[in-house]
């Protein structure tokens, strides 16, 4: 896993911007399906990024208050943040996936999921244990635990599609 030259409070700001584009991708890939239990599952995907979403701004809010050295970001910035979330969560885009998983099989967009969840989770633990900060590396730490959690719930699911 490659973790780019970036500071903790950057990581955190990314970690957001993944769950932001993991919302953006369910809902999306929701209007291409043509399966409804599919858009059910997508939908619900969809508002769980959302939750986590919520979350991770608040951890990362928290760091940034007791960093108040923390950059203000410009819009090149935040560009060149969300293209690497991108390339982390959903690499190749809505498309990409979309050809590799599909969108009408929960089956499919569950494993695509989990896969994402995987990602995720190696990147986590990669900030994790590069920071010297220990109050950023227990947020990371968090994040971790909490995209674990979603990875074992994404695993019951696809388990009970399996059955």
């Amino acid at each position: 896993m490659n973790v780019h030259s970036f500071n903790d409070v950057e990581g955190l700001r990314i970690a957001a911007e993944m769950e932001r584009r993991g919302g953006e991708y369910y809902r999306r890939a929701a209007k291409l399906s043509h399966s409804p239990e599919a858009v059910d599952l997508l939908l619900f995907l969809a508002e769980d990024e959302g939750r986590h979403l919520a979350e991770f701004n608040r951890l990362a809010e928290r760091v940034a208050r007791e960093r108040p050295d923390a950059p203000e970001y410009d819009a090149d910035t935040n560009a060149y943040l969300s293209a690497i979330a991108a390339e982390i969560v959903f690499p190749g885009g809505l498309m990409a996936l979309g050809a590799k998983h599909g969108f009408d099989s929960p089956q499919a967009i569950l494993e695509g999921a989990i896969e994402s969840e995987k990602d995720s989770i190696l990147f986590y633990s990669a900030l994790a244990s590069a920071t010297q900060d220990e109050n950023s590396r227990a947020v990371f730490r968090e994040i971790e635990r909490q995209e674990r959690g979603h990875l074992n719930q994404l695993m019951q699911m696809l388990s009970r599609i399996d059955a």
